[in-house]
């Protein structure tokens, strides 16, 4: 039953995000949905200019008209109908004085002024044409802050000789003129544009006629600038932590150092800590995460989750790149993570590297650990620490005569509890001669591999020291034909490939398996040397792969409408080397003389329909082994509508056939609606369902969803609720709806970051 006082809460929450979070800039199709008024950059008068013989330079005059135009004492007094024009700032008023010495305009009644960036109307007011300053009595106003469009009023305001707009009894809206759905009421608001920081004395907040908030004094920001103080809070409910309410506060240490707290208080687990810390350095940046929870719901145990990222350069030629996380539990992602992605986490990964450029040459040293998270998984199926490895790669340009030549080498120590260790060293030279012409390519490659491998803890039956040498021969030639389609010069292609490799076998079972496996079959596999990843399995191959690529592509932009792709590998000989854990099914499939066909689609049609597919087809069983088909729909950055299809069905452990349909599409009166419904046929369950609301105007927004997802061991359901309220121009208050619509709908992108 939700609480009576969640109406308040909120409420004063919504307010919280004036004290501290970036402004926003208004949707870029909003005028769709509420028109605005265009705003004025600059006067539309200017004062006449006359040549100056002493300099001989256009200089600007004050170009003034009335209905009658007195001058005395070093006065001007116009009467009646009277504008005033200098540079780009124009004034209308029924009288004014002029005072040419000081370029003072001195207006009783009356009053509209426009300049750079300002938009006055006002009474009584004190003009400044020379150096675009005013004070004026009773005022309304328009100005340009950083980019930023803001609104009010006020019963005198101000523009002094530093830039600074001060106001008392003023309102402070980045609404459109006359648009009150919300704005700051003060006793007084000093606007410092240069600094990109607000201050108000006596606030009061209204949302759509409700007030909100009333403090004695506050800060905001009306730039992107950093600066010190509350960002906007988020109210969430989850599954596994109940109602949250998190109140972050940001810290603008240094121009090169900062930090976010973020208190977490959830209604089932207690209050949790977390912080983030940037610094920015001549090596480059370094970020600190930590979050912290005395866990009331497994009796106040103390749980923690640290991450240190950094990514540098100390030159041209050397970087630096960190990865370091640790978590005190196995269950911490699933108990407090906040999406399936993370509540997923089997690893967390610890790395540190080094890397070396210049030219030809790149070398990296790398050092390597995990911390395996889930508990289930057996130590022999843990990945292997690198500690540590090292990699060089040279590849030059080109020789004289066309041939080209690289080098790959690693030298590795793995290690891991209770397991073969060892050290790997690798080398793999390779020389190409490609011949490309306009209509065909011939690149034939002659490779060859030195492996040595150093074991500890070996069974007795198997020697310590092993070694591998193998060369491999491949020839990959093509051709291409193209005829013309249409008048304004589009054309097809028709691109027949053939693909030969030849790698002779060699006994591997005395090799362990410390990072190699099987890629899954597509397009790529057809022309990769080696049906393995990583170095401690070489295929053994005599075969030829035949492809055919059809493209459509467009005559005026270049841009490519159609591409489709079929192909298949026709075998010599048998595979002989397998991974260790290969199946009987594996083995039969590792004796057919063809492979899998494969194939991929992929078309923009007409009227912003789009189509993507990929197809692994078993011609020996008949029947789909993996396949993917999505058909999408989108004629604005708004208007999305997809329709997926995926299968998997390998005879292992990851079989599924699922259905995804997401969408966001705009209703009537500023409604948007989204939602996402992914469903499994295999398991006859919904994996996520996700609906949500959007309403959108030129001010403001209101944006709630729903969202039901599997949890990561795939009998339980986790169902979370997002609400935010954007105040355009301040901060969107409430969970991110639109990172949640960003993940859950494929080519969707939020106006409001």
């Amino acid at each position: 039953m939700i609480n009576p006082c969640k109406t308040y809460i909120a409420q004063f929450l919504a307010a919280l995000a004036l004290l501290g979070a970036n402004p926003l800039s208004a949707r870029a199709d909003g005028e769709e949905l509420c028109p605005a008024p265009a705003y004025l950059a600059g006067a539309t008068v200017e004062g006449d200019t006359s040549n100056d013989e002493a300099d001989n330079e256009q200089v600007p005059r004050i170009n003034a008209e009335a209905d009658n135009v007195v001058s005395e004492n070093g006065v001007v007094s116009l009467e009646g109908n009277t504008t005033i024009g200098f540079k780009d700032r124009s004034l209308n008023a029924e009288n004014a004085k002029y005072l040419p010495e000081s370029g003072e305009v001195l207006i009783e009644g009356e009053v509209s002024f426009l300049s750079n960036g300002i938009n006055l109307q006002s009474r009584d007011a004190k003009i400044d044409m020379d150096d675009n300053l005013f004070s004026a009595g009773e005022s309304s106003y328009e100005i340009d802050l950083n980019g930023n469009r803001a609104t009010g009023g006020a019963s005198n305001m101000e523009r002094n000789e530093k830039g600074e707009y001060i106001m008392k009894n003023g309102s402070y809206s980045t609404c459109p003129p006359g648009d009150k759905s919300w704005f700051i009421e003060a006793k007084e608001i000093h606007l410092f544009p240069d600094e990109g920081i607000g201050t108000a004395k006596n606030i009061r907040l209204n949302f759509k006629g409700v007030p909100l908030l009333a403090i004695p004094r506050f800060s905001f920001p009306i730039s992107p600038k950093r600066k010190t103080g509350f960002l906007a809070p988020v109210i969430a409910r989850r599954e596994n932590t109940g109602l949250e309410l998190h109140i972050p506060w940001y810290w603008n240490i240094r121009p090169n150092l900062d930090a976010t707290f973020v208190p977490r208080l959830t209604s089932k687990r207690g209050a949790q800590l977390q912080s983030e810390f940037r610094y920015l350095d001549k090596q480059g940046t370094w970020q600190l995460d930590n979050e912290f929870i005395n866990d009331k719901e497994r009796g106040n145990e103390r749980r923690v989750f640290t991450q240190l990222k950094h990514d540098g350069r100390f030159n041209s030629e050397w970087s630096s790149n960190i990865l370091a996380s640790r978590v005190s539990d196995g269950d911490y992602f699933k108990d407090l993570g906040d999406s399936v992605q993370v509540a997923s986490i089997t690893h967390l990964e610890r790395r540190a590297d080094l890397t070396f450029q210049r030219g030809p040459y790149q070398f990296i040293s790398r050092l390597q650990t995990y911390q395996t998270v889930d508990d289930t998984i057996d130590d022999e199926d843990k990945p292997y620490k690198r500690l540590p490895q090292f990699l060089f790669n040279w590849e030059p340009d080109r020789d004289k005569y066309g041939i080209r030549a690289n080098v790959d080498a690693e030298l590795v120590y793995f290690d891991r509890d209770a397991s073969i260790t060892g050290s790997r060293l690798d080398l793999h030279p390779r020389l190409t001669v490609p011949i490309v012409r306009d209509a065909w390519f011939f690149k034939p490659t002659l490779a060859y591999r030195f492996t040595h491998y150093a074991l500890n803890n070996q069974v007795e039956t198997e020697s310590s020291s092993v070694s591998r040498n193998l060369g491999t021969l491949s020839i990959d030639s093509g051709l291409y034909f193209d005829r013309s389609i249409d008048l304004k010069g589009s054309v097809q292609t028709l691109e027949p490939r053939l693909f030969y490799l030849r790698v002779p076998f060699e006994d591997q079972e005395g090799i362990p398996l410390f990072d190699s496996n099987e890629f899954d079959f597509n397009i790529s596999q057809l022309f990769r040397e080696n049906r393995f990843s990583g170095s401690d399995r070489v295929a053994d191959a005599n075969q030829v792969s035949l492809a055919l690529t059809t493209r459509i592509v467009d005559g005026v932009d270049g841009s490519e409408d159609f591409r489709a792709s079929i192909g298949q590998i026709f075998y010599s000989d048998d595979r002989r080397v397998t991974l260790e854990s290969d199946t009987a099914d594996t083995r039969d499939i590792n004796t057919r003389d063809t492979s899998d066909v494969v194939g991929e689609l992929a078309a923009d049609l007409s009227n912003n329909w789009g189509v993507n597919g990929k197809l692994q087809w078993d011609p020996t069983d008949r029947n789909t082994v993996r396949g993917s088909m999505l058909v999408s729909y989108r004629p604005a950055p708004n208007k999305i509508v997809n329709f997926a299809h995926r299968i998997v069905n390998t005879g292992r452990n990851a079989e599924t056939e699922q259905l995804d349909f997401s969408m966001i599409w705009p209703v009537k009166n500023n409604w948007v609606l989204a939602g996402r419904w992914n469903y499994s046929l295999d398991e006859d369950q919904s994996i996520e369902t996700l609906l949500g609301l959007q309403y959108d105007s030129c001010c403001w927004a209101a944006r709630f969803a729903a969202r039901r997802f599997v949890t990561d061991d795939g009998m339980d359901h986790d169902t979370s609720v997002y609400l935010q309220l954007v105040l355009k121009g301040l901060a969107p208050v409430g969970q991110n709806y639109g990172a949640l619509l960003e993940t859950s709908i494929l080519g969707y992108r939020d106006d409001y970051k």
